[in-house]
């Protein structure tokens, strides 16, 4: 017969689904007298086909991030890692396409590959209309997950991200005190939660300092150095002194479209990136940025991810970090025509 609702045999037993999940799949991590309350309730359900449990192996987390050419995403991956590994897990990375289209794929290769537990960096959950039937899928499997850095969503499993508003915010006053008066974005697909909360930090900190919101200070384009020296042309072209990107390859990109144009920075334009990767100190200018605490933030991924294995569920909801703004040279006072413009 096909196997019955894990909130059924769960609820029977007295115990979590994610316990259930384990004796179905043959985990370990069960005590014997709960594994047999488990079986017993299965087969009550008229369910018999109950694997023994595994020999013991080291655990597996599986990882599906963007692309691994924007270095955010090795340096979330490096983090966890390195949290993970002090209690005897591995972290697998499994790399999707900036469309998504390899999303699914890249999950069921990890599934299949008999992963304890998922996190996702970027993807579905990121997209203010994106389809979470994926997700919803691995809750009805039992297998725990994470979701990093993108929407609250109503599926009750642990939303952990780093707070783009805020960030954006505090750029906004950095680039203020240093007298700037026309600020841009330069961000991503407004289809994008994340993007959607850089453009409200703007313009609550633009309200606070009595600011108008320069005619096109909104540029949209891609997460990529190419996309950044894009977008960053038709902010120059609007007369903006002050750039925040949404990532550091396109703030560097920024930077390039300013000298491209005999333009200095921070002289004649100020850039502000987004993530705060190790590069960043090393750009030319050494780039201001909104550092991500990429240490914290993988500490608590790693610490919720294992307790949905242990079935004892840290949190449920969402829990938001502050990015550190971090001032170096790209960022500088506002010269005298940024004033008149």
């Amino acid at each position: 017969m096909n196997r019955p609702p894990l909130r059924d045999v769960a609820e029977l037993a007295g115990v979590s689904e994610p316990t259930v999940s384990r004796v179905l799949n043959g985990r370990l991590g069960v005590a014997p007298s709960t594994r047999e309350r488990v079986i017993a309730a299965l087969a009550e359900l008229g369910y018999t086909e109950v694997p023994e449990p595994r020999t013991a192996r080291r655990q597996v987390i599986g990882m599906v991030v963007g692309e691994l050419t924007n270095p955010v995403f090795p340096t979330f991956a490096h983090h966890l890692r390195l949290h993970l590994a002090r209690h005897g897990y591995l972290l697998i990375v499994a790399e999707g396409d900036p469309q998504h289209a390899s999303e699914e794929r890249c999950l069921e290769e990890l599934v299949t590959s008999g992963v304890d537990g998922m996190v996702f960096l970027g993807g579905r959950h990121a997209e203010i209309n994106g389809d979470l039937t994926i997700y919803r899928r691995l809750l009805e499997r039992g297998l725990p997950f994470v979701l990093l850095n993108g929407r609250q969503t109503d599926l009750p499993v642990p939303h952990i991200r780093c707070d783009e508003g805020a960030g954006s915010e505090r750029a906004v006053d950095h680039l203020v005190a240093l007298g700037h008066r026309r600020l841009g974005l330069l961000l991503g697909s407004s289809r994008y939660i994340p993007t959607r909360r850089f453009i409200d930090g703007y313009r609550r900190a633009l309200d606070r300092h009595e600011l108008n919101e320069p005619m096109g200070a909104i540029t949209e384009t891609v997460f990529t150095l190419e996309g950044g020296r894009a977008g960053a042309a038709r902010l120059l072209r609007n007369g903006i002194t002050g750039v925040i990107a949404g990532n550091d390859l396109m703030a560097m990109g920024a930077a390039s479209a300013a000298a491209a144009r005999g333009l200095a920075v921070p002289g004649q334009l100020s850039v502000v990136g987004y993530d705060g990767t190790d590069v960043t100190a090393y750009t030319n200018p050494p780039l201001t940025t909104l550092r991500q605490p990429f240490e914290d933030m993988a500490s608590l991924i790693s610490d919720a991810i294992r307790s949905g294995i242990d079935g004892a569920h840290l949190f449920n909801d969402t829990y938001v970090f502050e990015p550190q703004l971090v001032a170096r040279e790209s960022s500088g006072q506002a010269s005298a025509r940024s004033d008149r413009a």
